[in-house]
């Protein structure tokens, strides 16, 4: 078949499948419509017509997103069988229902991705195919097994579909992450793929595709567990705000919008963390001892009087001792509820002591309980040998305890004993108060206490979110905000959903040997009776993602974290609570690993909630960045970790990278000159080593470069850097080329990136090393070093080395 036929073949079957996803839009546009105009009924039709709304509008989503690119690759089978491959799934509306169109993630599409001419997978060829709208514009085969009378091509295992998979490399990059459906490889189908129902690290150097391997295997897994994934919903957790408007197109490209986003700082509702945080005190409150630091901060809330106090109820006047008040504390603390649940057996126990005080003075004929030892009878009924005394009865006992109970005076010591607390104001007055931070942590160092204090508490940082999250756990809900009649309804459904668990838990098995207790879970054991109420409220027209992402304590059925080695103990608290299955994709680079408060080790970060029932994946192929920029990476990585592997590169590079070293006077005019030399159509960034201020108003950086990398939406327009004038000069010279600090850039790609400083993000952090790694990895065609004054020794040793095979890189 020439050419010109197969462009012909294939644009005849391009029109047909667009045709009928046409046909099936219009028809759920239809069905959507009908639904949308029914009012009133049941509450289980309303329900069900919720439901049906959910599902005709995902569908149509769906639909929308599969009109561009809907068709990309084709398989010719060796039994004759044709398998066209695209982003959805169609059928012919004929009698056979016959398949036009295998979805990317059916069983019957996965040869596409595996197979080579080592292992043909039982296909002959696979074709890619280029379309534009409703055209296609070009075709290329590969064939997987030798023609009659020629030889096996060569052929490389780890590199499926070479020639389509380095035309889409080399394309401009833009502002968003692209799908890579048309050309996952056979290393990234597999983990996609992976039928692991626990926690999955990839592992996986810069540019291996870790990012996309793993929004592609959330489509994956909304396509297989659909049912299961709609009720629960998936949490992608990223690094910042930016990250996540990069990716945030790749998966409605691919059919899915039903899953929720967030950076870990908006993972605590109604807290926008933005505030700067220094790297010491990040280190410290990403520490686990941050969790006695809390407990004791609660803890020192949780009061008792030194001295004799009084009360007065209704003229009585009634005397707390101070061992009366340590006991009732004593029982609170013995509930092991959290404190402001906690508060009810405390104060339940100071209004019976009062009471029983009450009870005296009025039985006493003195009418001064105090005056005597007299100890009330058990049955209630005084000491009936005193005609003298009234008796009261159970009645009266129950008046005078609600008298104490209302009493102002009561209600006000239990308020300064064991006080109401809410996260965010108890936070905010432990880090804004010296000392109440030496209380609390009175074992720390004076550097590390001085780490936790600020001026104004309330300017959370993003480190302060899995405190805040830990502060929710250890406090409770406020029992004053309870009581409403939608309280009482969810209260019903809270009471029901456990007695759904009490009955799981009566019926589970009861000789299970004791060794394999671990490897045992339930259903009692992942999910408390409030989160089984709320995931099966029926009451609302909100999606999955809309009540998941504002729900602090909602069980998410599957969770993937980007750069999962930034996290410290704490976030990873905060991040299991979101998962109490456990059913995670963990993706990251410990090499890449910038925070202080970061992991060494994927075991010793997930030993405390899984033991070692994870399983690694490994990325070995650097689609990114070509070799000539690969070899600068290599060399900052054998100084990180001289064990680590780097991943190969599948392409050489056109450009050598470009080692300057301008004066202090000459370095805006060297920026501007490389950056206006790359074609409009590339992206172009221009990284920096920090922010040099906090623009509260924009969310930018601290001074020492961390603020709200991970917590608010910088607005680089307005954004202020340590470079005010090389800022100004690009955005003139080249409008829309990207000035941002180092801790922004990681997760992102541009074509051409200018590192500005190197020798400052060495010095800056511990983790200076790991920082500039990052940095060097970001362009997927030319990378220039900007040195004001010159490189040091470690650079300027690694320029050298390199110089020798400068020619070979890019031959």
């Amino acid at each position: 078949m020439t050419g010109n036929d197969a462009l012909a073949e294939e644009q005849e079957h391009l029109g047909r499948l667009l045709d009928r996803l046409e046909e099936l839009r219009k028809d759920t546009r239809a069905r959507l419509d009908a639904v949308l105009r029914g009012t009133g009924g049941t509450p289980q039709a309303r329900s069900e017509r919720e439901s049906f709304a959910r599902l005709y509008s995902s569908e149509l989503a769906s639909f929308n997103a599969a009109n561009l690119g809907l068709y990309f690759g084709r398989l010719d089978m060796e039994d004759g069988e044709v398998r066209r491959i695209g982003r959805v799934g169609l059928r012919d509306d004929d009698e056979d229902l016959t398949t036009l169109l295998l979805d990317w993630r059916a069983d019957h599409s996965r040869p596409f991705y595996l197979a080579t001419t080592a292992r043909p997978e039982g296909a002959h060829r696979r074709r890619h195919l280029r379309t534009i709208g409703r055209r296609v514009i070009g075709v290329h085969d590969e064939f997987l097994t030798a023609p009659v009378d020629g030889d096996v091509p060569e052929d490389h295992d780890d590199v499926v579909g070479e020639s389509a998979l380095l035309e889409a490399l080399d394309a401009a990059r833009s502002g968003h992450m692209t799908d890579i459906v048309a050309t996952i490889q056979r290393e990234q189908d597999e983990i996609i793929r992976n039928p692991h129902s626990g926690v999955l690290v990839v592992q996986g150097g810069p540019g291996t595709g870790k990012t996309a391997v793993a929004l592609h295997r959330a489509a994956y897994l909304l396509y297989n567990h659909r049912q299961r994934l709609d009720r629960s919903g998936v949490l992608i957790v990223g690094p910042n705000p930016r990250f996540l408007d990069y990716i945030a197109r790749v998966l409605p490209s691919l059919g899915e919008s039903g899953v929720v986003l967030r950076t870990l700082g908006d993972l605590y509702p109604g807290v926008r963390a933005t505030g700067p945080e220094s790297l010491r005190g990040e280190e410290v409150k990403g520490s686990e001892a941050m969790v006695d630091i809390l407990r004791a901060a609660v803890r020192a809330r949780q009061l008792a009087p030194a001295d004799e106090v009084e009360v007065h109820v209704d003229g009585h006047r009634l005397v707390l001792e101070p061992a009366t008040v340590r006991a009732a504390r004593g029982r609170a603390r013995m509930t092991r509820r959290p404190h402001n649940q906690a508060r009810d057996a405390f104060a339940t126990r100071i209004t019976e002591a009062l009471t029983e005080q009450y009870m005296a003075a009025l039985t006493d004929p003195v009418g001064d309980a105090e005056d005597e030892a007299w100890a009330p009878r058990g049955d209630g009924l005084g000491d009936l040998g005193d005609p003298a005394r009234p008796l009261l009865d159970a009645e009266d006992r129950a008046a005078l305890r609600t008298e104490v109970e209302e009493s102002v005076e009561v209600g006000e010591a239990i308020d300064e004993w064991w006080p109401v607390l809410r996260p965010e104001r108890l936070l905010a007055e432990l880090l804004s108060s010296r000392e109440r931070i030496t209380e609390a942590a009175g074992d720390y160092v004076a550097e590390d206490q001085e780490a936790l204090f600020r001026e104004d508490g309330y300017a959370f940082s993003v480190a302060d979110v899995p405190l805040l999250d830990e502060l929710a756990e250890l406090l409770g809900d406020d029992p004053s905000e309870e009581g409403t009649e939608a309280d009482r309804a969810w209260a019903e459904q809270v009471r029901q959903a456990e007695e759904a668990l009490e009955i799981l838990t009566g019926s589970a098995v009861q000789d299970i040997e004791d060794d394999l207790d671990p490897e045992v879970l339930m259903a009692y054991d992942v999910v408390d009776a409030e989160s089984l109420a709320r995931r099966h409220s029926a009451d609302s027209d909100l999606t999955v993602a809309d009540r998941a992402g504002a729900d602090r304590t909602w069980a998410f059925g599957h969770v993937i974290v980007d750069e999962a080695q930034e996290l410290s103990a704490m976030a990873w608290r905060t991040l299991m609570r979101r998962s109490p299955n456990r059913w995670m994709t963990l993706v990251g680079d410990v090499a890449q690993t910038s925070s202080p408060a970061g992991i060494d080790s994927w075991g010793d970060a997930l030993s405390p909630y899984v033991d070692d029932r994870w399983v690694l994946c490994e990325l070995t192929v650097n689609y990114r960045t070509p070799a000539t920029v690969s070899a600068v990476a290599e060399a900052l990585l054998a100084e990180i970790d001289p064990a680590a592997t780097s991943p190969r590169p599948v392409r050489r590079g056109r450009h050598p990278v470009e080692w300057a070293e301008p004066d202090a006077a000459s370095l805006v005019d060297l920026v501007v000159e490389r950056v206006t030399a790359v074609s409009p159509e590339r992206a172009v960034a221009v990284v920096v080593p920090e922010w040099t201020e906090y623009d509260d108003d924009n969310g930018v950086l601290s001074e020492d470069g961390h603020g709200t990398a991970d917590g608010g939406r910088v607005n680089d327009s307005a954004a202020s850097t340590g470079y005010p004038d090389l800022r100004e000069a690009v955005e003139r010279a080249r409008p829309g080329t990207s000035v941002l600090p180092l801790a922004l850039a990681k997760g992102l790609e541009f074509d051409v990136v200018v590192v500005i400083d190197p020798e400052q993000i060495l010095g800056r952090s511990p983790q200076g090393l790991q920082d500039l790694y990052v940095g060097t990895t970001r362009a997927t065609q030319e990378l220039v070093l900007a040195q004001p004054g010159g490189f040091g020794p470690l650079l300027t040793e690694i320029r050298e080395t390199l110089a020798g095979s400068r020619e070979e890189l890019t031959a």
